[in-house]
């Protein structure tokens, strides 16, 4: 049995898909080293999560598991990552007192 060239990059996109999904929690890693997230943007991080979220339920209406196990990950690791930001940061309901960066 022999793996055409669209499997063989499906597999390749897929596995670099996983990576790059799981490569947000060195973010969220140093952020915790740190104890503060001045350093990361919280709108971006929304957004990305916001392009996982989209992907995501764009593979799950044509039924592609690849692009819905990369998606899956990337929205589970991406909120984990701004959860940790946006805690760093102090109440969420009260942004006038989260914690002032230097």
């Amino acid at each position: 049995m022999s793996i055409t060239t669209a499997e063989l990059l499906g597999l390749v996109a897929t596995v670099y898909g996983i990576g790059g999904a799981l490569s947000i929690l060195l973010q969220a890693r140093q952020m915790i080293e740190r104890g503060a997230s001045c350093d990361v943007s919280a709108r971006f991080l929304a957004t990305y999560v916001g392009g996982y979220a989209i992907w995501l339920l764009y593979g799950m209406s044509t039924g592609s598991i690849p692009i819905i196990l990369v998606h899956a990950l990337g929205l589970v690791c991406g909120t984990l990552t701004l959860v940790v930001a946006l805690r760093l940061r102090g109440p969420l309901l009260r942004p006038a007192r989260w914690v002032a960066c230097d």
